[in-house]
């Protein structure tokens, strides 16, 4: 029998009572939970006034009432593990809940745009039920998805490409504004039963939540799941991502959270929910992940920029000078490297030698190792690429098989403008990366979309693909 509590059961004990719940449903589930009587008596400076055999236990009601929910139609989509593969995130509470923590979703830039944003056009919150409580929430609300802002649309779309759902699933994102004091006692984001002929309609029950913190709170204002003895502190650009539905569709009452009151400072976040239906006919697939994206993220950010060794890069310039007038038709297969200029390649090749293919390989393997926390193995040095005026390299995903931990080596340019690579972070964030020669740049080339899509502006521009794979990796079913 059990007699301490720790702090996460005071928290979950203090958060019912002030929130109105039964206390003797409160007492009836520490006792299941395996609390002795006379400790929760104590905690809690109350005793039922039914014996414990004939107090209801009301999580045993709500799953009762999950049933019945399932039985008339409340439900949304199953799920399953498989299709879901969110980089860089934390499982939590895995036998109860689908749920993950992911830091840093958001740069200090991006949360202090769109907190401004948010702040410009606040409202008071409201509910999607009925609720005598008129202090259940007392935040304010700003519907972000109305605004019609660039920079909103891109972040909606991230939030979808790193969970893998299809917009049309959506709802717009909301952003909610917290001062000292304010507070959503427990509540759950899926629809109540009672409510989803109001907010259910044609698209159905809510699924996910996708909730990013967009500030650090001095004290204060957790988002405490009781039922999950879990409780996430507002850390600035850290997401906190939940399905609220079972994974046979039917809601689950583990998702029960609080916003805890503002003690000191302020907190602001947004939040975009999902549904089980799309908003758009005939219905796209829900789950629309490319395979490569669910190659393992081996690094938070998903590349690097540096600078190849200075004494070796000039083994490659030299032999690049003694080759530059031997250029060699290059067929790349897919059209992956094509001008719009009839008539005009986009790329010739310098075949490597032997010994420099086996330098590059030196020195490269040790420094992508380092970076990516993986050993190694090659699976392909290619030759020097030379791109020709008008040039463009499709946006693409390099090979799922063998292409996973690559570099690109820059070796000689003449242009009249940079000509950027493009390419997408772990967090789905667009980049545009300057090399010059001898520059190199480490990415995971399997995982993200890179390309040059901008047509290059010059006569020349020449660089190296090295390509390895991590020797444990096996490429997903």
């Amino acid at each position: 029998m059990k007699t301490h509590f720790d702090e996460s059961w005071k928290a979950w004990i203090s958060t019912n009572v002030a929130s109105g719940h039964d206390k003797n449903g409160i007492f009836k589930i520490l006792l299941d939970e395996g609390y002795d009587y006379q400790a929760i008596k104590r905690e809690m400076n109350y005793e039922p006034d039914l014996p414990p055999f004939m107090i209801p236990n009301p999580h045993k009601q709500s799953r009762q009432n999950q049933q019945t929910q399932a039985a008339r139609g409340n439900v949304g989509r199953p799920i399953e593990d498989k299709e879901l593969y969110l980089p860089n995130s934390v499982r939590v509470a895995k036998d109860k809940v689908d749920m993950y923590l992911v830091k840093g979703f958001l740069n200090e830039q991006e949360c202090n745009k769109l907190v401004k944003l948010i702040q410009s056009r606040l409202t008071p919150s409201t509910l999607t039920g009925e609720e005598a409580d008129k202090a259940f929430r007392t935040s304010s609300t700003c519907c972000l998805g109305v605004l019609e802002d660039p920079f909103i649309q891109e972040i909606d779309t991230r939030i979808c490409q790193f969970l893998g759902i299809d917009p049309a699933y959506g709802e717009v994102i909301q952003g909610q504004h917290y001062e000292i004091g304010q507070e959503f006692k427990p509540h759950t984001d899926y629809f109540e039963e009672t409510d989803m002929a109001s907010f259910g309609g044609e698209l159905g029950q809510r699924t996910f939540t996708f909730m990013i913190y967009l500030n650090d709170v001095e004290e204060g204002g957790e988002t405490v799941f009781p039922n999950l003895s879990e409780s996430f502190k507002p850390e600035i650009g850290s997401a906190v991502i939940w399905n609220s539905l079972d994974p046979k569709g039917v809601p689950n009452y583990n998702t029960l959270h609080h916003a805890m009151p503002v003690v000191k400072g302020s907190k602001t976040i947004i939040t975009k929910w999902f549904r089980s239906n799309p908003n758009t006919s005939p219905a796209p697939k829900m789950y629309c992940k490319e395979a490569n994206e669910y190659i393992p993220a081996y690094t938070k950010t998903g590349f690097y920029k540096s600078q190849y060794p200075v004494e070796k890069f000039k083994e490659i310039s030299n032999f690049y000078r003694q080759g530059v007038g031997h250029l060699e038709h290059e067929h790349i297969p897919g059209d992956f490297v094509y001008t719009k200029d009839k008539g005009k390649k986009g790329s010739s090749l310098i075949n490597l030698s032997e010994e420099l293919r086996q330098s590059i390989h030196d020195v490269m393997k040790p420094l992508m190792e380092e970076w990516c926390g993986k050993t190694l193995e090659p699976t392909y040095v290619y030759g020097i690429r030379v791109y020709h005026d008008n040039a463009v390299l499709k946006t693409h995903r390099d090979r799922l098989e063998t292409h996973i931990i690559s570099a690109i080596i820059n070796v000689d340019q003449i242009v009249n403008d940079d000509w950027p690579l493009f390419i997408e972070d772990n967090d789905y964030r667009k980049h545009q990366l300057i090399l010059k020669p001898g520059e190199m740049v480490f990415y995971e080339g399997g995982r993200l979309l890179h390309g040059r899509p901008t047509p290059l502006n010059g006569s020349v521009f020449a660089n190296i693909f090295c390509h390895f794979k991590p020797v444990d990796y096996v490429p997903r079913n």
